[in-house]
C-alpha cells in the first residue's frame, strides 16, 4: 500500500511535490482554515469524511476550505494504490507544518510536540477517533471528552510513574454518566522488520502496567488485533499474569463492522466471551 500524490508536471507520484519557494500564499485564508490545518498537523492524515465529522458537518464546506490550503501549499493530497475507491487524504505539508508553528509561537501557543509525524497505525487510530466523535454526534448518547495522541499520553503516563508501555492514544468516553478514561493500544502480531523474528508475545506490550507504583491512571485498557489468533493468545497470557486494570479487546474486522468503538465489541479478559459495550468493559 503505497501513497500517490497529486503532484506537479515531472513529479513522482509516489512522493510528496516538491517544495517551491515562495509557493505558499496564506492570504485570505480565515480562522475555520487554520483550524482545519491544526487539525490535519495533530492527526497525520485525515480523509475528506473524516475531516467533514470532526470540523465541518458539511461534506461541501470540507471540500472548500481542503481546496483552498491545497492551493495554498499548505496541505498535500494523496490516494492510496491500492484503494478501488480512490478515497483522497490529506496531510499537512512541510510548508503547512512550518507555517503553522510560527503562527503558535506568534499567538503564545505551545507547539504540539512531534507535530504532524506519523505514527504507527495512524489510520486506524484516526479511524477509531472519528468514529467515537460521529457517533457522538449522530445518537448523542455519548461525548468523547478527551483525546491525546501517542506522544501525549506517553508524556502524561510518565508523570505517573508509567513507563515500557506504548500506547498509540488516550480517551475519555461518557455516555450514560459513566466515564470510562481508555488506552488504545494496536496489537499488529507481525513479524520484526529486517531481522524477521516473530513478533513478541501480545501480553509484552502491557506488561510496564503492572509496574506502575502508584497505579495507572485509567479504566480500561483497549487492545485491537489484526488477528484473532493474537487476541486469543493474550486473553491465555493475561488469565497467567493479569495487569492492575481491565483489559479489553477487538478485532479489526469486528471494529470495522460496528458504527463506532462505543459498540459492543470488546471482549474482556478474565470475564466470559460476551461481547460489551465501551461503558460496560470496567464493569466486567
Amino acid at each position: 500500500m503505497a501513497r500517490q500524490y497529486r503532484v506537479g508536471p515531472n513529479e513522482s507520484t509516489f512522493g510528496p511535490p516538491v517544495r517551491r519557494p515562495g509557493g505558499v500564499q496564506v492570504h485570505g485564508l480565515g480562522e475555520r482554515h487554520w483550524s482545519l490545518l491544526g487539525l490535519l498537523a495533530e492527526h497525520g492524515a485525515l480523509h475528506t469524511g473524516q475531516v467533514v465529522t470532526l470540523l465541518f458537518g458539511s461534506r461541501p464546506a470540507a471540500v472548500r476550505h481542503l481546496g483552498a490550503l491545497f492551493r495554498a501549499g499548505l496541505v498535500w493530497r494523496f490516494v492510496y494504490d491500492d484503494d478501488p475507491s480512490h478515497l483522497a487524504y490529506y496531510e499537512a505539508s512541510t510548508d503547512g507544518v512550518t507555517v503553522l508553528e510560527e503562527r503558535l509561537h506568534r499567538s503564545g501557543h505551545a507547539v504540539p510536540p512531534v507535530l504532524a509525524q506519523p505514527v504507527a497505525g495512524h489510520l486506524l487510530i484516526n479511524d477509531f477517533f472519528t468514529g467515537l466523535a460521529a457517533e457522538a454526534r449522530t445518537n448523542q448518547h455519548g461525548c468523547l471528552y478527551r483525546w491525546q495522541r501517542a506522544a501525549d499520553t506517553a508524556a502524561w503516563l510518565r508523570g505517573y510513574g508509567v513507563s515500557g508501555v506504548r500506547p498509540r492514544a488516550y480517551g475519555v468516553w461518557i455516555e450514560d454518566g459513566i466515564v470510562v478514561r481508555f488506552l488504545l493500544h494496536i496489537d499488529h502480531g507481525e513479524p520484526k522488520p529486517w531481522s524477521g523474528d516473530p513478533a513478541p508475545p501480545p501480553a509484552e506490550g502491557l506488561a510496564g502496567y503492572r509496574l506502575a507504583e502508584r497505579g495507572v491512571p485509567a479504566t480500561a485498557v483497549l487492545v485491537v488485533h489484526a488477528r484473532p489468533e493474537r487476541e486469543a493468545d493474550l486473553h491465555r497470557e493475561l488469565a497467567a499474569a493479569p495487569v492492575p486494570v481491565p483489559v479489553a479487546t477487538c478485532t479489526l474486522d469486528r471494529l470495522y463492522a460496528a458504527p463506532s468503538a462505543a459498540d459492543a465489541i470488546w471482549n474482556v479478559a478474565g470475564a466470559d466471551d460476551t461481547f460489551v459495550r465501551l461503558i460496560d468493559v470496567p464493569r466486567r
